[in-house]
């Protein structure tokens, strides 16, 4: 399988792209490929935030006792304030979940959002917008864009 990428550009020091994935062949619509070329491109997460999709798959050197891939409640997350480096989040896309973003949000230095919605950098205390890659994948080929935030 391969992601086609568009052309890269760079606009007040924030990156703007276009990947495209094939379906993958999972239960789910999956982000296996996805976090592949999030790690090609922005470096590899030291957390994942995600709940299904090959999400835990790609957390093997994460300890699962402590893993936020097996935390029920995103609000109340059991780790010390900017714990991980580089952090991924694929909620699910029927709201914002804006008070568990800001959970998470202090428990990284970097984050990696995927959303059908843009998340405000006003939310994020401190945030700096990185990068905005617009994403189709799954059967639909909806858009969702992942949002790179940084303090």
């Amino acid at each position: 399988m391969t992601i086609l990428s568009g052309s890269k550009m760079a606009s007040s020091a924030v990156i703007f792209d276009m990947w495209a994935a094939p379906r993958p062949k999972t239960k789910h619509w999956g982000s296996g490929i996805l976090l592949q070329k999030i790690t090609d491109t922005l470096g590899k997460p030291d957390v994942s935030f995600g709940k299904q999709d090959q999400v835990d798959g790609f957390t093997v050197d994460i300890d699962p006792a402590v893993s936020p891939t097996v935390v029920a409640d995103w609000r109340q997350l059991p780790f010390k304030d900017n714990q991980f480096e580089f952090g991924y989040w694929d909620p699910p896309y029927d709201k914002l979940y804006k008070p568990e973003g800001q959970e998470i949000w202090r428990c990284v230095r970097r984050i990696a959002i995927l959303h059908t919605h843009i998340w405000p950098r006003a939310w994020l205390a401190g945030a700096n917008r990185e990068a905005m890659i617009a994403i189709t994948l799954g059967p639909m080929k909806q858009i969702r864009c992942l949002q790179v935030f940084k303090k």
